[in-house]
């Protein structure tokens, strides 16, 4: 009797001591332990809010090989949840390891196996970055690596905000690995990755993507890129190049097709370029009516003979613009000098980076004047022996229609934190380049040179659009070659209020087709774009000038060859320009052929330095100042 009530409290002392040191161990810091959770990475939005980054639900599956008792029957089920072969984690498994990772990533869910294999497999919930727009947005958003790390595009650039705040929890198992509930244990909350909200369009996205992929098929090229921008803020809308690759498999395409081109490839601008020299030459008082002979070919200090691709005799300064004349372009940069044909390019920031990705920007070359040959003035004013991204190409452009100013260019709106704390975009650089009245005059001459000039394929019906047109040759084995060229057009509408600009490349356009001109290969594309965001987009709003642009039977641009002209000075009447807008006097005194200059204000014309009535030399400066009423 004894002897039982002793074995009865016996054991009761060790149900209770097995309790307390294998099943329960509350105090037993071997029983504690820590749980890494992870917040989701933020996501990337176009400008109305699309998706164009999601974070799918994934697994990662491991396993502790010492665990399992039978390997065939272990793999041979895990495989038939995967879907992955049986093969590939036959080579994975090592008894000799303490822990195997099996997948990275799956979608499939294995937690049924926990009830066969127990704590032999280890199965976490993770998150893996998908692009629901495949191709569309690769080169500008990036990708991941497999631990959700951006390391090209806006995933590497923003990864800093988009990264998730890693939080733990500190949790306690039993003896038999059965995790014990205490709301007392330390709990740090994971913290969601920011979203980043951009200024591009997908339908604009796609609409240029299309049309770019079209022309590259017609025009027999190699590849193509564009850009569309507002030209008053510098707001990025869209930016294409293709080839281009799909950012959920980045090993199926070739490195270089993930580049972003726009800002990572350099050029030889061509004819885009050489309204830097018509800049220069507004900027000394030149007048756009001022008459150059351009007969062909010009011997050019008998080191080269200039021609053009079409002959003329005569032209005006306008006109040189607007028929893209090489020999008039190079005769008025002589007599204005290297010097301010130089300042006025790096003026429209060529040769600098623009800013909108500073660790992923080409600067561009534009050489010092004094490291120029004799040949440099032959070719630097025709936009060669410097080289340009195409992203400063446009920004200059956009100086010119948002009235003389450089703006710094941006595609990121804002990054709203998980908080809901917003962080807006407030960096807007603006730096004056140009005088408003210009930059009217060059919205004018490149409006004439689409609607009478090279490009008239890039014409709207019913909207008065500027813009020029570009042929450089391409270097081949250090040489320019013939038969391969860069073909462009740069252009941006309503010229009254512009609201977008864009610039179109087509690379390798086939010459024998004659595609490799800018006005045949990159102009169109620019108005079959165009003419489908206007159809979809009713905030692009049309405030035509109700003065004409000037036509051939109003205007003659050409004047026939072997007519001396008139040694007779000619006058005019003083037109009352008093009451008009900057733009409307300056067409009104261009084509009373006197040279227009605004000394001060903008908006509205108030006063003029000679009266209207008298009879004045054509060709006078006209002192003008405006104010806005």
């Amino acid at each position: 009797m004894v002897s039982t009530l002793v074995m009865c409290v016996w054991l009761v002392f060790i149900y209770k001591l097995f309790t307390i040191q294998i099943i329960d161990r509350v105090d037993n810091p071997q029983g504690m332990k820590v749980e890494m959770i992870k917040g989701k990475r933020g996501n990337i939005f176009d400008v109305k809010g699309s998706n164009i980054t999601q974070n799918l639900t994934f697994y990662n599956i491991g396993v502790h090989p010492k665990k399992i008792t039978n390997k065939e029957f272990f793999l041979r089920d895990l495989s038939n949840c995967t879907g992955t072969d049986l093969e590939i984690y036959n080579s994975k498994f090592n008894i000799a390891k303490s822990y195997i990772q099996l997948e990275k990533k799956t979608i499939r869910n294995c937690e049924e196996l926990k009830s066969s294999y127990g704590r032999a497999i280890v199965i976490n919930q993770d998150y893996k970055r998908y692009y629901p727009e495949e191709n569309l947005f690769g080169q500008i958003v990036g990708f991941t690596n497999v631990d959700d790390v951006g390391i090209v595009g806006l995933e590497s650039q923003y990864n800093k905000y988009l990264e998730p705040k890693t939080g733990s929890r500190v949790f306690k198992r039993n003896g038999f690995g059965k995790r014990i509930a205490d709301p007392t244990l330390a709990y740090d909350a994971p913290e969601d990755g920011s979203d980043i909200f951009l200024t591009m369009n997908k339908e604009y996205q796609a609409i240029l993507r299309e049309e770019l992929i079209d022309q590259v098929e017609k025009t027999e090229a190699s590849s193509a890129m564009g850009i569309i921008l507002n030209p008053q803020t510098g707001e990025i809308v869209s930016m294409v190049s293709v080839p281009d690759f799909n950012p959920n498999n980045p090993k199926d395409f070739e490195v270089e097709y993930q580049k972003n081109r726009l800002l990572l490839d350099t050029i030889e601008p061509g004819s885009t370029f050489k309204v830097v020299t018509i800049a220069a030459a507004l900027k000394s008082d030149i007048n756009p009516m001022k008459e150059y002979n351009v007969e062909g070919p010009y011997n050019f200090h008998n080191i080269k003979m200039i021609e053009d691709s079409e002959p003329h005799s005569v032209l005006t300064v306008k006109e040189i613009l607007a028929y893209s004349s090489n020999i008039g372009t190079i005769k008025i940069a002589e007599s204005l000098g290297k010097d301010k044909i130089y300042n006025q390019a790096k003026e429209f920031g060529f040769g600098s980076k623009t800013g909108l990705n500073p660790a992923s920007e080409e600067n561009g070359i534009v050489y010092e004047t004094k490291k120029w040959s004799k040949s440099s003035m032959h070719s630097f004013p025709l936009g060669y022996e410097l080289t340009a991204t195409p992203i400063q190409i446009a920004m200059a452009y956009a100086a010119i229609a948002n009235g003389g100013f450089l703006l710094k260019p941006y595609m990121v709106d804002q990054v709203r934190k998980s908080d809901n704390t917003v962080l807006k975009n407030e960096k807007r650089f603006r730096k004056r380049i140009l005088s408003q009245s210009d930059a009217e005059i060059l919205k004018d001459m490149l409006a004439y040179t689409v609607e009478n000039g090279s490009g008239k394929k890039a014409k709207l019906a019913g909207w008065d659009v500027s813009g020029k047109t570009g042929t450089s040759k391409k270097i081949i084995n250090g040489e320019y070659s013939e038969s391969e060229f860069i073909s462009s057009f740069v252009g941006f509408f309503p010229k009254e209020d512009p609201q977008l600009l864009a610039l179109i490349i087509i690379d390798g356009a086939s010459a024998s087709s004659n595609y490799h001109w800018g006005s045949m290969s990159a102009a169109p594309v620019f108005k079959s774009v165009m003419k489908r965001i206007i159809n979809i987009d009713s905030d692009i709003t049309n405030k035509k000038s109700k003065n004409k642009l000037k036509t051939k039977n109003s205007d003659p641009i050409l004047i026939q060859k072997n007519i001396k002209k008139s040694q007779n000075i000619e006058m005019v009447d003083m037109p009352n320009v008093i009451g008009k807008n900057v733009n409307s006097a300056f067409m009104t005194l261009a084509k009373k052929g006197l040279n227009p200059k605004i000394v001060s204000g903008m908006g509205v014309i108030i006063s003029q330095s000679i009266n209207p009535g008298q009879k004045i030399e054509k060709g006078t400066r006209i002192e003008l100042k405006a104010e806005i009423k």
